[in-house]
């Protein structure tokens, strides 16, 4: 698949779901590696912490999540302006999807206890083969033991809801005691999953607003959001 640069991150180029779907999981396999959704604020983020950076580079797979990002890509890419925005949440449903209709073992890492026990029991309603789990309470300690139990699983995805950039720097240490699968950083899907976080609706969606949507929900997310401030910048000087 062709990739695109956005601030020296690189990206698939897939032009939607659908394409890097089939790209990732098929009746061929799974691809191997780590899957990171890129948003504005996670690549003004890398900006300004290099181990953030450093986790992206490594990344084998990031993919255009944000709207802005998407623009961006746009701008800087004509031969991709059919290019659409990938929302992590829907590629990760879309992905247990598909596991369940190819048997493909999963394991789940995050989340609250009660969440993630109700994601099980949703996912196993849908025919996912999930075989495994642990939540998001556990210390630098307990890695090993986690590592090796998703090893011992046998998992071919591993998802991983902690934010960011906790779950992609879990995900960088599990790969290389595992590197047998899919790891795919989640954030908070399993929440949207079994309906305790609503997502915004789809004419917020489709007009990508769904950042603003949730600092309205969530106040206390303007700190984050004012690096979306710093992207727009960076995108009208042609910086990124």
């Amino acid at each position: 698949m062709d990739r695109v640069e956005v601030k020296g991150i690189e990206l698939l180029a897939a032009r939607n779901q659908a394409e890097l779907l089939a790209f990732l999981l098929n009746e061929q396999g799974v691809k191997t590696g780590k899957l990171v959704a890129i948003n504005a604020e996670k690549v003004i983020l890398s900006e300004e912490q290099p181990d953030v950076r450093q986790l992206l580079a490594k990344a084998e797979y990031n993919y255009a999540d944000g709207i802005s990002v998407v623009w961006t890509i746009h701008k800087k890419y004509p031969q991709f302006a059919d290019l659409e925005r990938i929302a992590g949440a829907d590629l990760w449903l879309a992905l247990m999807q598909q596991s369940a209709n190819l048997g493909t073992p999963v394991f789940l890492v995050g989340g609250q206890a009660d969440v993630l026990a109700e994601t099980f029991t949703k996912l196993n309603t849908m025919g996912v083969n999930v075989v495994g789990t642990q939540d998001g309470y556990f210390s630098l300690d307990q890695e090993i033991t986690i590592f090796e139990q998703i090893k011992q699983s046998g998992a071919k995805i591993i998802s991983v809801a902690l934010g960011s950039p906790k779950q992609e720097q879990f995900m960088q240490k599990a790969q290389v005691y595992y590197p047998d699968a899919l790891y795919m950083g989640v954030g908070g899907s399993y929440d949207v999953f079994v309906g305790k976080v609503k997502r915004a609706p789809k004419c917020w969606q489709n007009a990508g607003l769904e950042w603003l949507y949730r600092l309205l929900k969530q106040p206390t997310r303007w700190q984050r959001q004012c690096r979306l401030i710093k992207y727009a910048y960076h995108y009208w000087r042609n910086q990124l």
